[in-house]
């Protein structure tokens, strides 16, 4: 049998141990002897034997370029995979706009990401701008331990300070405050001086801390009555609460500009007698304003508000000039106003209590009027209270110059710390320079 012969550059692969540069369909012709003679060779006794590294460069190169190859066809199939599966990886995407750790990940996934594909591919792959990336990335980079949402304070001055955030957390878990928006109990906040912040870093601050103090659906917003002067219009209303298996009936009678309950009455059973009652109470209120001008009386098609004792009870009355209006008929306009007073006095204040008889429910009510009427500041005229704008008491301070000077004192004192992030910033500076 006639003995085969090889290529030199065959044997020389062999030599340098990049055989697998070869075809594996040649590899496998080749007899495992012959392989083990050609790698006993020494060359180095061969005449011009220090030329090889010629040969070795090009075969780096192949086999670079052979890794290339592969690497090229690794992404495109992780490419291919990211497509397929883009609709499940949206949501992440989504969720990571709120969530700080999960923007860590994803600018770490970034990272690793783009030495493969390039910034521009990946960001497209994932759906995100440069923008959001390289702002995401800085945030990481200054990730600072002095402020609640982990941002340098020295970078971003205007953000509230740790002890801000600590009395924030006290007033939005504050038991006695449990049954108030965050609207008022920021108005509180504002009114103390204690903690001095714009609306919207209340809500994003009590979103961080998972204390929304939610009530249900959102409704919808619409335009109903609205009066330009205290007295102008008063609504009258019944609603129905069940205490010990007894349903027992509230009336309340409440102001629509300033929205303070004017008057309210409990009684076993609906009749006119628990409205007369309820305006009975409004009207001595009414009688303190001193602004004494007619009255509009809004109430809805009920019997208990259209019989004759409520026209000649309102008839009787000299010394105030009512006149009774039926909703959505004499106006066009429901008596929502007062149903939304009913929604907050069931919802926040007698939400989870429990009465055992009318006088213990007439005695939570007279303090929670009062706490609606003259403590919790209302979101219509936020910071005051029901209480001040149906009297016109002005507040003890101006609004605009409390926010602007908290703003300067909070500017001030988050320039001045130096936290972890701006001593490594400063460090890297000095070790750059040193080095230079």
């Amino acid at each position: 049998m006639k003995k085969k012969k090889y290529d030199t550059s065959v044997v020389m692969l062999y030599l340098i141990g990049k055989e697998y540069l070869l075809p594996k369909e040649f590899r496998k012709q080749i007899p495992y002897s012959t392989i083990a003679s050609w790698r006993k060779i020494d060359y180095c006794s061969y005449i011009g034997h220090e030329y090889r590294i010629f040969f070795e460069e090009m075969a780096d190169y192949l086999a670079l370029k052979k890794t290339c190859k592969e690497q090229r066809k690794m992404l495109r199939s992780i490419a291919k995979a990211w497509l397929i599966m883009q609709n499940d990886i949206s949501p992440i995407i989504e969720q990571a706009k709120t969530n700080v750790e999960l923007q860590k990940k994803l600018v770490h996934a970034i990272d690793c990401l783009k030495v493969g594909f390039g910034l521009r591919k990946t960001l497209k792959l994932l759906g995100l701008t440069n923008k959001i990336y390289q702002a995401w990335s800085f945030l990481i980079r200054s990730y600072c331990t002095a402020s609640h949402s982990f941002q340098c304070v020295k970078r971003y001055p205007h953000q509230l300070q740790k002890k801000e955030v600590q009395k924030m957390r006290k007033l939005l878990t504050a038991p006695r405050l449990l049954h108030w928006p965050i609207v008022s109990i920021a108005a509180t906040g504002l009114r103390r001086g204690s903690i001095v912040a714009s609306m919207y870093s209340w809500y994003k601050y009590a979103r961080l801390m998972e204390l929304t103090h939610k009530t249900g659906r959102k409704p919808q917003r619409k335009v109903g009555l609205l009066a330009e002067r205290p007295n102008e219009y008063l609504h009258v209303d019944t609603t129905h609460y069940l205490i010990s298996d007894q349903k027992v009936c509230i009336t309340f009678v409440m102001d629509n500009f300033s929205k303070m309950i004017l008057g309210f009455q409990v009684a076993e059973k609906l009749s006119f007698e628990v409205v007369k009652g309820a305006l009975t109470k409004a009207l001595k209120i009414v009688g303190r304003h001193p602004d004494q001008q007619p009255v509009n009386l809004v109430a809805d098609g009920g019997r208990e508000n259209n019989n004759h004792h409520i026209n000649q009870f309102i008839a009787g009355l000299t010394n105030y000039k009512i006149t009774k209006i039926r909703s959505l008929k004499d106006i066009k306009f429901s008596n929502s106003p007062v149903e939304a007073i009913h929604k907050i006095i069931k919802s926040r204040y007698l939400h989870n209590h429990q009465f055992h008889s009318i006088q213990q429910l007439e005695q939570f009510l007279e303090w929670a009027v009062y706490d609606y009427n003259v403590l919790r500041p209302h979101y219509k005229h936020s910071p005051k209270t029901p209480h001040e704008v149906y009297f016109g008491i002005p507040l003890k301070f101006d609004v605009k110059e409390r926010m602007k000077s908290a703003g300067k004192i909070r500017i001030q004192k988050n320039k001045e710390l130096r936290c972890n992030a701006c001593v490594n910033n400063a460090l890297l500076i000095m070790h750059n320079y040193r080095s230079a």
